[in-house]
């Protein structure tokens, strides 16, 4: 019998070697994306300067010597190394980790139980759903396959099948039109889609984002943070799918951009992780005000109380037609690549100081999990 003693070592061991391959796997998808972005304008002799003079002597307060490829990459739209900017390989193993209780993840993101757990909040409306091979209507009573077709054949429009978990940027996300496909078809789209999945109808998005992408539903991505019994709406971007998707995945030429204080998009934006562009590539200009930011913001504020093990999440959300914030998903393990880069500020700005100390120091929120075996 194996002694406490020895478990203890092999899952230490363990817990090493998976930081070490996922900090390893991060620098090299970092380094391939600083390849691509390129960093043309930005001199060696500034970034060096920058670097040495600003990064450095921040991080030796916590015994920490960053790489810098780091914060040249979360720099690379203003050229300016911010010494706050987090690592991702920092972040993803051990600040996310200590933030964020990942043992009660599996379930609560679940989009099978979105319908419970926001029952007043706008969501795409739900047709059927799968769930462990088990269909159900949107009441979650038990049905045949044949009543899930039938229940889809009465709607004569572009429905959504989305996989339950792990949908990020349209993976495991099919399209379809009942009224296009025989039931034959309709059920072997539902098999190759998988033992779980939900069937929702089509957002009918804000005039004003119609004008952004008119096939595809433009995510906003805002980022909240809860501390000190309050949340914090710590940034908000907007993705806009490319000219031909029907929704937004990570290679179709869509772009993602800040939403500024003012309500208005950011003048650079990203392609995908490609290339800065300016102007939006003339998808937008400096007047384009995008709608009901603050009722979307003051939504976050009020859902996040409701998910306190996570003191950091990402929410995914659009707005309809009629002006109201409309809820896609919550990420409790929000990227952090895509979030720095594209608002070229600290993911959690002001606050930044205050959470590193307390992980390396106050260790106030250590209680509240394990760390040890929450590395994700």
């Amino acid at each position: 019998m194996i002694s406490e003693k020895d478990y203890i070592e092999a899952l230490d061991c363990a817990l090493k070697t998976k930081k070490q391959y996922l900090t390893s796997a991060l620098e090299m998808e970092g380094q391939r994306w600083l390849t691509t972005i390129g960093l043309d304008g930005w001199s060696e002799n500034e970034r060096k300067e920058q670097y040495e003079q600003e990064v450095v002597p921040y991080w030796n307060r916590f015994g920490l010597v960053p790489k810098r490829f780091w914060f040249e990459l979360n720099g690379s739209r203003d050229h300016h190394m911010n010494p706050r900017f987090l690592p991702d390989d920092l972040y993803y193993t051990e600040i996310l980790p200590y933030m964020n209780n990942a043992q009660q993840r599996y379930g609560l993101v679940n989009k099978g139980y979105y319908d419970y757990l926001f029952s007043d909040v706008k969501r795409p409306k739900t047709v059927v759903l799968k769930i462990e091979g088990i269909y159900c209507d949107e009441k979650r009573n038990i049905i045949r396959i044949e009543d899930a077709i039938g229940r889809c054949r009465e709607r004569n429009e572009t429905l959504f099948i989305k996989r339950i978990t792990n949908t990020r940027f349209g993976d495991g996300i099919t399209v379809f039109v009942p009224m296009e496909h025989s039931d034959e078809d309709i059920r072997m789209i539902f098999e190759k889609a998988g033992p779980s999945f939900i069937v929702q109808e089509k957002v009918r998005q804000h005039p004003l984002l119609n004008r952004l992408n008119p096939l595809s539903a433009c995510t906003i991505r805002v980022l909240s943070l809860i501390m000190n019994n309050e949340v914090f709406i710590e940034s908000a971007m907007m993705r806009i799918g490319g000219q031909d998707s029907l929704f937004i995945t990570d290679c179709d030429d869509g772009i993602n951009t800040e939403i500024l204080k003012d309500h208005r998009l950011h003048p650079k934006a990203l392609i995908n992780i490609g290339k800065w562009i300016e102007n939006g590539g003339g998808l937008y200009d400096d007047s384009f005000i995008v709608p009901s930011t603050e009722k979307l913001y003051d939504e976050v504020r009020r859902l996040h109380p409701r998910m306190s093990h996570f003191k950091c999440l990402g929410w995914d959300f659009t707005i309809d037609e009629d002006g109201d914030p409309v809820f896609f998903e919550f990420n409790v393990a929000p990227a952090i690549d895509i979030s720095q880069m594209v608002i070229c500020k600290p993911l959690f700005n002001e606050r930044t100081d205050w959470i590193l100390e307390d992980y390396f120091e106050r260790r106030t929120w250590e209680q509240n999990h394990r760390q040890d075996i929450l590395i994700q």
